[in-house]
């Protein structure tokens, strides 16, 4: 929104933290329940890209993971697009999270 037209007085406050990957957040979230509650990275990865307009690299994927409401549970091994195997977390809601969601509903 443009808030130019505004006079400053009137003009709402101005968003408190970065919320520049809530919708990321929104979409993980989904996603780990539709896929039962866990999943790892490069599952993650691939279903964000297939399913958003400019989807997520992988380092900002991880930075999204590990600061978001997300815990990683586990390891495990699994193969990227070129067939390279790495070692990739297995990630979850954090449970009081969720908690707290649904206390406030």
């Amino acid at each position: 929104m443009n808030n130019r037209k505004l006079k400053l007085h009137e003009r709402p406050a101005q968003a408190v933290g970065n919320n520049k990957h809530k919708k990321f957040i929104q979409r993980i979230a989904e996603y780990l329940s539709m896929a039962g509650g866990q999943a790892n990275t490069l599952d993650i990865y691939y279903w964000l890209n297939d399913n958003t307009k400019h989807g997520l690299q992988i380092n900002a994927l991880v930075n999204v993971l590990s600061k978001g409401p997300f815990e990683a549970v586990g390891e495990e091994s699994a193969a990227n697009g070129l067939g390279v195997k790495r070692t990739v977390k297995i990630w979850q809601l954090k449970v009081d999270k969720v908690e707290e969601r649904s206390e406030k509903a």
